[in-house]
């Protein structure tokens, strides 16, 4: 659970972060390319491979039961030296999934360093949660202002939950100083402002810090590695390796890497394997070493005593000749008890952070009895895993590891979050098209329906132009032709007569022509009144006829095809009146309105049984529709017959008329 949360906070800051992350301002290209030149730069990275076996944890300090405590450990130098950059390594746990995390490690730390006599020293780093520190498992790189001092004191403010007993406390597996490429802190007097109580006390005090133990293995990226050399001897004799330096080297360091570093499952040896129980390392200038000077010692007090790397640093002294001598030698598991061993993977002798022992081929003293490998394996440079690498770099390239797999974790991320949205997008542009398609052939087929529709009113437009208009006309005509055989005898009436079928056979002529119009905007009924009083003179001869109109101002918003309906509707039911209703009276009445037009045509005549939809003239009904208008009819047996159209405002355009 406390690891579920430490990654919601730092997920939590990284998304917070993500707002001004570079990572959006570069293009699905730049992004590609900057992710296959992070895998490139990892492969080329040593692995975060971590020890098996036994060692010690590294210091841990007393427990809490809440994080905001204050713990420190303090590293004192031999000399003062200047500090350009500090690294924390933390202590591992492999939880129940077997995922290996830091326990413990602080959430929110300083660092300060300070010179001889000055305890509080100076502040000159100070990480928290922006930091990315948890979740990890690789080391802290903590470069700073290159700084002079005598100890180094790294500060806990904000403590981390125990990964098993959830309680609070911190640890630290590893301070290492860096004074250049030199670790100044190594195998220095250490102080701690507490630690914990287990029964392995010895592997969690502070002297841990600096003991050069790390639970990491070093496994460069590049390179096959070797095998180690081990010779078995008596354990009653002591057997040494001689190395000799061709030149009087001024060395301070050395870096002995342990035999056995293989990944058998289960373990076939200790992590410390050939290692022998008591070492002196001694150095000469002199080949029979009569001036020998002791460099430095190694007894293994405990199992916890020991790891990969034994790293010992001394007082700088002038050798030529290095000896490792087996005091007491590595008791084999593989060998009786009266058999010992001694033997490394590589051993490295250092001079101003240089291995001098590079490729220099070393003697076997003593009554070796038996080998494992070659001589020449000790100094050429190889491990179990590959090359083997300073311990700067080591750090470095596993911290850049750490870094590398959370840049590549955003830039997958922002990938992956462009290729959601391209591919949204795809399927809206897919959508888009398919709709446009589909709206396409939609329009198609209605613009085909409504050529379909138009065609249809045209052709009964043009119907009942022919049949209200120049039937109307024609009607007209054969009334005049009938009072002109009348009028015979009365050239002056005759004369009348023949001027009026004249006229009326121009008209028709006219309403012709405007019929055969594809735009008929200039339509010749711009008087609407004087049109319809002259289609009751023509049509209506010898009916009592009294037309009253209101608001004939409005007739002209109409338009003139509207204004052509109307009077063809009025005709119609003039000529019906006249040839039907036997009628001797025609009252109209038109009114009209902004809003609306009503018109009116009655008779006295004969009427009809009925006055249903069916009983209205087809005629009439076909008008009104090209009108828009409602038409109603009343009507009884001798009572005579009403014609109502009306006409809203609404319906005024025309529009209505396309959909009939």
């Amino acid at each position: 659970m406390k690891w579920i949360l430490l990654l919601a906070l730092q997920t939590t800051w990284l998304v917070m972060s993500h707002a001004t992350s570079p990572y959006q301002a570069l293009s699905r290209t730049q992004l590609e390319t900057l992710y296959a030149e992070r895998l490139a730069e990892e492969k080329e990275l040593a692995s975060a491979t971590f020890r098996n076996g036994v060692g010690n944890l590294g210091w841990q300090s007393s427990s809490h039961p809440d994080g905001n405590v204050t713990e420190w450990a303090r590293v004192d130098f031999e000399d003062e030296s200047l500090i350009d950059l500090v690294v924390l390594t933390p202590v591992l746990w492999r939880d129940s999934l077997g995922v290996i995390q830091a326990d413990g490690f602080p959430l929110e730390f300083k660092v300060f360093i300070g010179k001889q006599g000055d305890l509080k020293g100076k502040e000159v780093a100070s990480l928290g949660l922006r930091d990315g520190l948890l979740p990890r498992n690789s080391p802290v790189m903590i470069p700073i202002p290159p700084t002079l001092g005598s100890w180094v004191r790294v500060e806990a403010n904000q403590l981390s939950q125990g990964i098993l007993d959830k309680r609070y406390r911190c640890q630290v597996s590893e301070i290492i100083v860096f004074s250049g490429e030199e670790n100044v802190a190594s195998g220095c007097t250490t102080a701690a402002s507490s630690v914990g109580w287990t029964r392995i006390s010895q592997s969690i005090n502070s002297n841990t810090l600096v003991d050069g133990f790390m639970p990491y293995l070093m496994d460069a990226a590049l390179g096959d590695g070797s095998t180690p050399y081990v010779t078995f001897f008596l354990a009653k004799d002591r057997v040494s390796f001689t190395f000799d330096l061709g030149t009087v080297r001024r060395i301070n360091r050395i870096h002995l890497h342990s035999a056995d570093q293989n990944a058998n499952v289960p373990k076939i040896h200790h992590a410390d394997y050939a290692l022998p129980d008591h070492l002196v390392i001694s150095g000469a200038n002199q080949a029979d070493f009569s001036d020998e000077v002791l460099l430095t010692e190694y007894k293994k007090q405990s199992i916890y005593n020991s790891g990969p790397i034994l790293m010992r640093k001394f007082a700088a002294r002038e050798c030529r000749f290095v000896r490792l001598t087996a005091m007491q030698g590595y008791q084999a598991p593989e060998a009786s008890k009266r058999w010992r061993c001694m033997g490394f993977a590589e051993v490295e002798i250092f001079e101003n952070s240089r291995n001098v022992a590079a490729n220099v081929l070393p003697n076997v003293d003593g009554p070796a009895v038996t080998k494992d490998g070659q001589l020449r394996t000790l100094t050429d440079g190889q491990n179990h895993f590959g090359p083997i690498l300073t311990l700067r770099e080591w750090m470095s390239q596993l911290a850049r590891r750490h870094d590398l797999a959370i840049e590549l974790s955003q830039v997958r991320t922002e990938i992956d979050r462009r290729s959601v949205i391209q591919n949204r997008n795809f399927r809206w542009a897919l959508g888009i098209i398919a709709g446009m398609i589909a709206v396409s052939i939609a329009i198609l087929v209605w613009a085909r329906i409504n050529q379909v529709r138009q065609a249809n009113h045209l052709k009964r437009r043009f119907a009942a132009d022919l049949h209200d208009g120049l039937g109307a006309d024609l009607h007209s005509i054969g009334l005049l032709s009938d009072l002109a055989q009348d009028a015979a005898e009365s050239p002056a009436m005759l004369k009348s007569m023949l001027t009026e079928i004249r006229s009326v056979t121009k008209d028709a002529s006219a309403s012709l022509r405007y019929m055969s119009r594809t735009e008929k905007e200039d339509a010749p009924y711009s008087d609407l009144m004087r049109l319809m009083k002259q289609a009751v003179e023509r049509i209506a001869v010898g009916l009592d006829h009294q037309l009253e109109a209101n608001g004939t101002e409005h007739l002209e918003s109409l338009r003139p095809q509207t204004r052509a309906d109307l009077l063809a509707f009025y005709k119609e039911c003039i000529v019906n009146i006249s040839r039907h209703a036997s009628a001797t009276k025609l009252m109209t009445t038109l009114q009209v309105s902004p809003q609306e037009l009503r018109l009116t045509v009655a008779d006295d005549g004969q009427g009809l049984p009925t006055a249903t939809d069916r009983d209205i003239p087809a005629s009439l009904l076909r008008r009104a529709k090209l009108l828009g208008a409602q038409v109603r009819v009343d009507t009884a047996p001798t009572e005579g017959t009403s014609v109502h159209l009306v006409l809203r405002r609404s319906q005024w355009t025309g529009w209505r008329r396309w959909f009939h």
